[in-house]
């Protein structure tokens, strides 16, 4: 017998004796009523009693709302809300507080209720007047002037439980009829009657007190990128006629002058008079030094206090959008601001205008001050890493050096040393392939040095300003692996420029990248491969030479001033081998009757391959939000190859996808492994459910729900039921769920992920639902650094 108690609630379960399938049913049956009965034991707990019976807990807000569209918009407007629930069900938050809030108190009681229990919310008629009146004032703001507002309280007396219901009744929305512009002075008159068509105020939209505050903000923008320095919101006016009797407003956008005494005085405009740079500024100085030098280049005057500047005028100059004799401009500013603060070496950059004391037929002008303070110009990095997936093991650490100014011009050179110890799966040892724990039987390691010139180089030059914040890259990269299997020497270069079209939008070109692998694969496993009698095996693990082309964009529209709902979009496109191929199609000088065209004995790579993810980040409130993702990818051999070579196949399962299934061990499409090998296709159709939320500040959780697989495109007699056929899509995906937990330490987030497979597709038709067949030591476990997606 199983006995729970919680004040006056008690639970009481028997166990008897049952035999075969009725037995196990009966298991999982009681192992489910003793979870819900916990959680139903705790949150019948009641947290009010001991404060007396005129004391209601608020138990839910309802809102009641003639317009549907509204009521998500007026949830977060009320003053008070009953406690968080997780799963949008249960309290758990508040039934800590009330399980640690018994008894005598104690520190480690104090810490628990502070940090992971949250308070009852005691119904505050206060409060909800408040709430009443605010639900009222909103919907005059956004139109709904002949709105009424009513609250009613409803209680649950034996229970001390409260809820509040509001009721809104909205009447007929108000909107614009007619727009006028009152402006004396002729000059701004000109420029915003011009720009109309940007207005965010238009007759026939509803009225919105939110759309007049960004119409000013507009305003000040565009005057103030036309030399309007002095000009503010303080100048802008808006009168409201609402009498009309046919539920319209006229508006009247009225700009007053800079003088009230005045009416014929105008607002001035400024024009950038001399620019001072100074790259040395401390921050930390009770009174600015100043600088011994001053040297005038680039239409620009260099404040130095050494003599051996640390940086390249020119180099400072690619990110100034700011020119002496230009107009004032707020966009310029901006654009130079954010230009300098992406070199990444100075910790804070600062702009200051003064007014000097020219002045001629109302154009004032400012002196421009650019102060910048620099981070050391050298640093370096050790990170140690250990992963875990599936029972392989590994750990790892990676040094970094960074130089960021290497020749003055602010570039950035950097030297990376990776070295990775592992315990996979041995296919050579026909006796068994299990490793122990720790007993590291792969070995990898190799350098990266890589250099960010923060500009375009010739011939794309003359576009560096054309872009934002535009970099050029080259990178090199050896790297050495031992396994069991094979011995694998790689060594990739590449160069490629990176820009941002807006505010959202990043673009990534790679024109030229070249990837070569040479691997010596132990005799043993050769033997074992042929003995598969899969020939897919051994071409996979073959030498290859890559030479490709790569494009990126990625659009990412999240603003972390804004914690609101955001997408993400990657788009991926890579090309290669056709260079290599059109020059030999000439000269056909390295062609093989076997192996069709090489390059030192190796035949090169021809293929494309596009691959597509999409995010969507859904906030349900400040502690919880919902993410959502999409990814494809196909990769397409032709000409010069039969196959994608090793390193641009497809995998599925892992630590950032398929949790609950090992990595690359899924798939091709509804084929089962027998012996064990790494999986991989020519296809990819994936997709993630994940629910976030915080059950403390550092500590928080994810339920999770992947879906996914790979594919061949070609029916391969060694891999039956591998060829990816659209009508099997849906019936061939993997399935998995499970829980993670996230521990956030500000600088990196630590993640321990454990997942259940609920649908297996190497499984016959009909028995691919594996989920009654979950056992605790079916679960598997991925940790990791960051989140998965």
């Amino acid at each position: 017998m199983v006995e729970f108690r919680c004040l006056s609630y008690r639970i009481v379960l028997f166990l008897q004796h049952s035999s075969g399938d009725t037995l196990k049913n009966m298991r999982k049956l009681i192992g489910a009523s003793l979870v819900i009965a916990f959680a139903w034991g705790l949150t019948s707990c009641n947290p009010v009693k001991r404060m007396g019976s005129d004391v209601y807990l608020l138990n839910d807000n309802t809102i009641k709302v003639d317009r549907k569209e509204l009521k998500e918009k007026l949830s977060p407007i009320l003053k008070q809300k009953p406690n968080r629930k997780l799963f949008r069900v249960y309290k758990f938050h508040l039934s800590v507080y009330t399980l640690f809030n018994r008894g005598r108190e104690s520190k480690f009681k104090n810490w628990v209720k502070r940090t992971i229990g949250e308070e009852p919310v005691i119904l505050d008629s206060v409060q909800t007047e408040r709430s009443t009146e605010q639900l009222q004032l909103y919907l005059n703001n956004i139109g709904y002037f002949n709105a009424v507002v009513n609250d009613s309280t409803h209680l649950k007396v034996k229970k001390q439980k409260a809820k509040v219901i509001y009721t809104a009744e909205t009447g007929p929305l108000y909107r614009i009829r007619n727009i006028k512009y009152s402006i004396n002075d002729f000059r701004i008159r000109t420029i915003i009657l011009q720009d109309t068509a940007n207005s965010v105020l238009k007759s026939g939209t509803g009225f919105n007190t939110s759309s007049f505050q960004k119409e000013r903000d507009r305003v000040v923008l565009l005057l103030g990128d036309r030399g309007y320095y002095e000009f503010n919101q303080q100048y802008i006016l808006f009168n409201i006629d609402s009498a009309l009797g046919t539920h319209q407003v006229d508006v009247e956008l009225v700009i007053k002058g800079p003088d009230e005494n005045d009416s014929t005085a105008t607002h001035r405009i400024f024009k950038l008079d001399n620019i001072y740079i100074r790259t040395d500024f401390d921050p930390l100085e009770l009174e600015e030094s100043i600088p011994s030098d001053t040297i005038r280049e680039l239409e620009y005057h260099f404040l130095y206090s050494d003599l051996k500047p640390k940086f390249k005028s020119s180099a400072i100059a690619e990110r100034l959008y700011l020119t002496e004799g230009d107009l004032y401009s707020i966009d310029k500013v901006s654009r130079t601001y954010k230009g300098l603060t992406s070199f990444g070496i100075f910790r804070l950059v600062n702009i200051k205008f003064n007014p000097t004391s020219k002045d001629s037929a109302g154009t004032r002008w400012l002196n421009t001050f650019i102060s910048m303070a620099p981070i050391p110009k050298q640093d370096y990095k050790i990170e140690l890493e250990g992963t875990h997936n599936g029972g392989n093991f590994g750990v790892g650490t990676n040094f970094s050096y960074r130089n960021k100014n290497t020749f003055r011009g602010i570039e950035q050179f950097e030297v990376r040393l990776k070295a990775v110890l592992e315990t996979l799966p041995n296919f050579v040892d026909t006796v068994d392939s299990k490793v122990k724990p720790f007993q590291f039987n792969t070995y990898e390691i190799g350098p990266e040095l890589s250099m960010r010139i923060p500009r375009l180089l010739w011939p794309l030059r003359r576009y560096n300003k054309s872009f934002s914040n535009p970099v050029t890259l080259f990178s090199a990269l050896y790297n050495y692996q031992l396994r069991p299997e094979f011995t694998r020497n790689t060594l990739i270069f590449s160069t490629g420029l990176e820009f941002s079209e807006s505010k959202y939008w990043k673009h990534f070109i790679y024109p030229a990248e070249i990837n070569f692998a040479k691997v010596d694969l132990n005799p043993s496993f050769i033997d074992k491969l042929i003995d598969t009698g899969d020939p897919l095996l051994l071409l996979y693990y073959r030498d290859y030479l890559i030479t490709n082309g790569r494009y990126s964009f990625i659009f990412n529209n999240q603003d972390a001033k804004l914690r609101h709902n955001f997408f993400y979009l990657r788009f991926n496109l890579e090309i290669a081998g056709n260079s290599l191929r059109l020059m030999d199609k000439f000269t056909e000088s390295n062609y093989s009757q076997d192996s069709s065209y090489q390059v030192g004995n190796t035949e090169y790579s021809q293929y494309v391959r596009p691959d597509l993810e999409i995010r969507y980040y859904n906030k349900i409130n400040q502690h919880s939000q919902l993410v959502y993702r999409l990814m494809s990818g196909l990769g397409y051999a032709y000409l010069n190859s039969d196959f994608l070579p090793y390193e641009k196949v497809f995998y599925a399962g892992g630590a950032n996808e398929l949790r609950a299934f090992n990595a690359r061990k899924v798939g091709p499409g509804s084929y089962k492994d027998t012996l064990n090998f790494e999986q991989f296709g020519d296809i990819k159709i994936g997709g993630n459910i994940e629910y976030r939320f915080d059950i403390v500040k550092k500590f928080k959780a994810a339920v999770f729900l992947d879906a996914g697989n790979v594919w061949l495109r070609e029916d391969f007699i060694n891999r039956p039921g591998g060829q990816f056929k659209i009508e099997n899509v849906i019936d061939e995906l993997a399935l998995g769920t499970g829980i993670g937990f996230r521990f956030d330490f500000t600088f990196f987030i630590f993640r321990i992920d454990g997942g259940i497979p609920l649908r297996n597709p190497s499984e016959p038709k009909g028995q691919r639902w594996v989920m009654d067949d979950a056992k605790f030591s079916s679960v598997v476990y991925n940790f990791g650094i960051g989140y998965p997606f």
